[in-house]
């Protein structure tokens, strides 16, 4: 493995321990399941499978990252190796006039590429719909490429006038996009570190293990922290983070979720200027079973913003997507929290009221990303098998009320 492998290899491992040995036997889903391979369900978990069925929409992805509702039957969905198709009335086609993108494998695993892909709040109007995804590198001291986001015009359902509007100075493990209104989105970048924490995120001169908040048009906005020893605000709305697979804004508050290592996924409400703890603090351990950090939980409350909730490992999800059910299908679950797990290859519930977590599909694959129709029902992005870009296992489905 060359020097410069080597190094990413460090610095993007996320939520199970492969090591920089190419040779290794760990992969996703290897670890036994909690509910299955006779692993108990821990305290707060239980079994409420949704009365659901579950129809193809479309499928043949290599690895599907995002979902964009467009209308009940017409979407935008992303792939890890820099492909953008357009689904309408159940027929798909690839996108041209998008940029080239970064990808490293670790592994079984693959990282960088296309990530997010959100509509402007405005998207009747104008037309703009944005993409987080990694630049390839220009230079041996980019390593394997940087984040960015671009946009461009799709209201005449081609790509139009692609531009690049936002660039960071770092990788990112996973990006998501969420918008609090049509002036500002929000954008994760994510770090990780195998088999102990990459310190970035505690850096506020490195871009991973962010959440930035920008203007509409890439701009760092006026009103955005300035953090001690800074005389200006920059991109960094929250720091200490480190790999937020979900976003989710509602009624003025935006969520995030977030992978730990071995256990430590989180739940968060994140605020403006705050530290989420990462690495300082965990409730999971790093890839060697040591401890995260050298923080109690009640010292990292005194210095830091602890999750809303955290899993430990016996409940090991690596939560991806994120979406908060309104007036859906399944009233029943109206206000609770929807995400993938992509280690249990479920879909997940959690009401933060009870702060009950919930099993509601299982064993439907490595669920990447949920959204909600118009009509109420569901949508989910999935891999049915362990990252493969060869073998074209990613499927969008409807989930549908029975």
């Amino acid at each position: 493995m060359s020097s410069t492998l080597r190094v990413w290899c460090l610095a993007v491992l996320v939520w199970f321990g492969v090591s920089c040995d190419s040779t290794t036997p760990f992969g996703p889903g290897n670890s036994p399941v909690p509910g299955l391979d006779g692993v108990p369900l821990p305290a707060g978990v239980a079994m409420d499978t949704l009365d659901a069925q579950l129809e193809v929409v479309a499928s043949g992805f290599a690895i599907p990252w995002a979902i964009a509702v467009l209308g009940e039957d017409e979407y935008l969905v992303s792939e890890r190796f820099g492909a953008l198709s357009h689904i309408k009335d159940g027929v798909r086609r690839n996108l041209e006039g998008l940029p080239e993108t970064s990808i490293i494998q670790v592994g079984p695993l693959f990282y960088g590429g296309y990530n997010d892909v959100s509509l402007h709040p405005q998207f009747e109007t104008n037309g703009l719909v944005y993409l987080a995804f990694v630049q390839p590198p220009t230079s041996q001291d980019q390593g394997a490429g940087t984040m960015a986001v671009g946009r461009f015009n799709f209201a005449d359902r081609t790509v139009q006038g692609f531009e690049v509007i936002f660039e960071t100075n770092n990788f990112t493990i996973g990006s998501r996009i969420a918008w609090p209104d049509a002036a500002h989105f929000f954008v994760t970048q994510g770090a990780a570190g195998s088999p102990y924490p990459d310190p970035g995120p505690q850096d506020l001169d490195n871009d991973g293990g962010k959440i930035h908040r920008l203007r509409a048009d890439g701009s760092i906005p006026s009103d955005n922290p300035v953090f001690d020893g800074m005389t200006r605000p920059t991109s960094v709305w929250s720091y200490g983070h480190r790999d937020t697979q979900g976003l989710f804004y509602a009624d003025g508050v935006l969520y995030a979720n977030e992978h730990g290592p071995l256990g430590g996924d989180e739940f968060n409400v994140i605020e403006k200027g705050e530290n989420y703890g990462w690495p300082l603090f965990s409730y999971g351990l790093n890839y060697d079973e040591s401890p995260v950090g050298q923080l109690t939980e009640a010292e990292a409350a005194q210095t830091t913003t602890l999750p809303l909730k955290g899993w430990s490992r016996e409940f090991n999800m690596a939560p991806s997507g994120l979406v908060q059910l309104q007036d859906s299908a399944f009233p029943e679950w109206d206000g609770a929290f929807l995400w993938g797990a992509l280690a249990q290859r479920r879909l997940i519930g959690y009401e933060p009221t009870s702060g009950l977590t919930s099993i509601l599909l299982e064993q439907v694959g490595r669920v990447r990303d949920v959204a909600q129709l118009p009509s109420g029902n569901l949508l989910i992005v999935y891999d049915t098998t362990d990252p493969n870009p060869e073998a074209l296992n990613g499927s969008v489905v409807k989930v549908v009320r029975r």
